[in-house]
């Protein structure tokens, strides 16, 4: 597997608007207990910094006890046409901390996906907070997707798969717990990892299974405001491919290409 970082800015935030081009591994978790998982992760602590020179693994204090909680509500049309493309629409909040609704692009042959992000706040924000996948949320969402005064991630969806954004409502909901540890060079930021340990059910009549049922998957992910001098290390990639192949062969798991969205639609029975 090729894998090269981003060229120029990895992020970059103008008012409501976020670009973030994300370089990523997923390694499926399906089978692998959260006790198994830290077994690896205390393992890792220790030898990390002896296979990538500086390396060193951290987390917050509470990172194992308290996980944050963020609900996606992934939106497509009646055909489900995004679904097959790798691409993805959705909103993202948390009851605390954020609401935005992101296209993400599919992955380049490097593995390097562009995310265009909307960033809501006042009583938008709350709205989709409350309730991420009611009327209001809803409603929210599919008047972005109208607006042509400005550029949304809509527009982005329109560009790269000629899908209209104006087709699109709720197709599935994704409940996920986030437990997240940080890998540093010489101690900088470069890495924000996570085995994301999420619930999910199909949002629509008659397609898929409305009750919920479990997806997990760790994934090695850049830091989203890494330093452009981290960014050019050499390191990052060098930790990234081994970190992924550590794990593959402590679990037998395999790294996935498929989008949280897919692995969710495909265990939901929604795709023939």
């Amino acid at each position: 597997m090729i894998t090269k970082m981003p060229e120029g800015k990895i992020y970059e935030k103008s008012g409501h608007r976020t670009v973030f081009f994300q370089l990523a591994r997923k390694v499926e978790m399906d089978h692998v207990s959260n006790a198994s998982y830290y077994s690896w992760l205390d393992d890792e602590k220790a030898a990390v910094g002896n296979s990538v020179r500086g390396a060193q693994i951290v987390e917050k204090s509470d990172a194992r006890e308290n996980p944050p909680l963020n609900t996606a509500i992934y939106y497509d049309t009646a055909g489900l046409d995004i679904l097959p493309t790798g691409a993805l629409l959705r909103t993202s909040c948390n009851k605390i901390t954020h609401a935005f609704c992101a296209f993400k692009g599919k992955e380049d042959k490097y593995g390097v996906r562009r995310d265009n992000r909307h960033v809501f706040d006042g009583e938008e924000k709350r709205a989709i907070q409350r309730d991420p996948s009611g009327d209001r949320a809803v409603s929210i969402v599919r008047s972005l997707m109208a607006r042509t005064d400005i550029d949304h991630p809509g527009n982005h969806l329109e560009r790269e798969t000629g899908i209209c954004p104006t087709s699109l409502y709720p197709a599935l909901l994704l409940d996920d717990l986030r437990y997240t540890f940080y890998v540093w060079l010489d101690e900088m930021d470069s890495l924000r990892c996570s085995i994301d340990r999420a619930q999910v059910r199909s949002l629509r009549e008659g397609i898929g299974n409305p009750e919920y049922v479990p997806v997990a998957e760790v994934e090695i992910a850049i830091y989203p405001r890494i330093s452009d001098e981290v960014a050019r290390d050499p390191r990052v990639v060098e930790v990234i491919d081994y970190l992924t192949n550590s794990l593959v062969e402590r679990f037998g798991s395999r790294v996935t290409k498929m989008i949280k969205y897919q692995r969710a639609a495909a265990v939901l029975d929604m795709v023939g």
